[in-house]
């Protein structure tokens, strides 16, 4: 087996198998040492407080739009299309369509996942530069954060690179890498594995930890009788 036969094969297995089951031990583990160490929280479960403290963040209107309003509504940009152009472009349904769980749902005009694309970057070049030169911002951040940041960004830039051949941006990246044409789809399909894969084991798997640690605080909150 070659390699772009690997990644394109194998690998992309194993980066969804690594997410799904790294997700799911991270959130047990994580459930787990929230039991022992919350207790009392446990014992006053409200589901009506879990759910107000998860839609309160989960949509704009919790205290850091107030706090930080351009941060705010750019994550939320951020965070949409990154999970929209993944979910929702018709060239990756086509190869789930051709899969063996020839699973089909909706898919956007091309022309909306170009654009979510373009923001995916522009944000994710907004992060760092945020990092960098917000002094409080700055002295917490740790050289993880900028690679997780350049991780996410990755599957995004190839992708736009590998569907405008033709544009000026694509010129120049083969003209320095020299092999990227040749294995672009495979350097894509790597930028998406290693996303995928890391999301269990770093900041990444605030993707599903969010809405436990929400619904904790939540559920403390309504038990003292404080705003979520």
């Amino acid at each position: 087996m070659t390699f772009t036969a690997f990644v394109e094969g194998p690998l992309v297995w194993i980066a969804f198998l690594t997410f799904l089951i790294g997700s799911a031990l991270r959130l047990i583990l994580f459930i787990t040492l929230s039991r022992k160490k919350d207790k009392p929280i446990y014992r006053y479960f409200s589901l009506k407080w879990m759910l107000l403290s998860i839609f309160r963040w989960l949509f704009p209107a919790n205290p850091d739009l107030q706090k930080n309003p351009v941060f705010s509504i750019l994550g939320y940009i951020f965070h949409i299309c990154l999970l929209a152009v993944p979910l929702f472009y018709s060239a990756h349904m086509a190869l789930w369509q051709e899969s063996r769980f020839k699973w089909s749902w909706w898919t956007m005009p091309d022309n909306w996942a170009d654009w979510m694309t373009l923001i995916v970057i522009a944000v994710a070049i907004f992060f760092i530069i945020r990092r960098i030169i917000v002094s409080s911002v700055r002295i917490i951040t740790t050289p993880s954060d900028y690679l997780l940041i350049i991780i996410c960004a990755l599957p995004f830039i190839t992708g736009y690179l590998n569907t405008h051949p033709d544009g000026t941006a694509y010129q120049w990246t083969t003209s320095i890498i020299p092999f990227y044409g040749q294995y672009a789809t495979t350097i894509h399909i790597l930028s998406g594995a290693l996303m995928l894969i890391v999301v269990p084991f770093t900041k990444l798997s605030h993707w599903i930890l969010f809405f436990v640690s929400r619904s904790v605080i939540g559920i403390e909150f309504g038990r003292r009788n404080y705003s979520v």
